[in-house]
């Protein structure tokens, strides 16, 4: 299965996520629609995100590594056609930390795109686990003949390193950066054996 086709995904990951109840993923051909399916129990360390309202699941794979990812898109585009993506990884067995991560898709980000400018943004911590907040602009992705913006948040959990990204298919601009801001600063970590990093209660 083709996951990660945003520019900066050129890495292999992993993942459990207590949002991806979704289980109807979209092709080119036929958008995803929503799934009625209740969210997963949590249980050990789990990354928390959400999907936005407008938002179902594009795509996911797990591969044999213990990678598992997962893509949202509006519900009326696909996953070869979107405007806007948020890309959800989880990497089991790996020792980086979130600035490590970070700067490898940097690398990648950078010989991909002509002209493309990456800026660091800032660390700190969520739910008492490290992170660091980063910015991916390419000015005109040669695949798709379109400028692409990203922003990465990166989590170093205990068993994992988990990776929230908020991508465009458009140049930057204030409302698009407050909306990856918005949605980025609520994702986080948790782990329902470690009361330092406790997870909400569930409904």
């Amino acid at each position: 299965m083709k996951l990660l086709r945003i520019l900066a995904t050129l890495l292999a990951v992993t993942l459990p996520v207590a949002a991806f109840a979704q289980d109807n993923p979209a092709t080119p051909e036929k958008p995803a629609a929503p799934s009625s399916e209740a969210a997963p129990k949590l249980d050990g360390e789990n990354l928390l995100v959400g999907v936005p309202d407008g938002y179902v699941l594009g795509d996911k794979a797990q591969g044999d590594t213990g990678l598992v990812g997962a893509e949202f898109i509006p519900k009326d585009e696909t996953v070869d056609d979107w405007t806007s993506m948020i890309t959800v990884q989880i990497f089991r067995g790996v020792k980086l930390g979130p600035d490590g991560f970070a700067d490898q898709l940097k690398t990648g980000w950078e010989g991909a795109c002509a002209n493309s400018k990456v800026e660091r943004l800032g660390e700190g911590r969520v739910n008492g686990y490290r992170y660091s907040a980063w910015y991916y602009v390419c000015p005109l992705n040669p695949k798709t003949n379109k400028p692409e913006t990203m922003w990465l948040k990166a989590i170093r959990g205990n068993d994992a390193l988990y990776s929230v990204q908020y991508a465009f298919r458009a140049a930057p601009d204030d409302k698009r950066k407050a909306t990856a801001d918005k949605y980025l600063a609520a994702a986080s970590a948790c782990d329902t054996t470690k009361p330092k990093h406790p997870c909400p209660a569930e409904k």
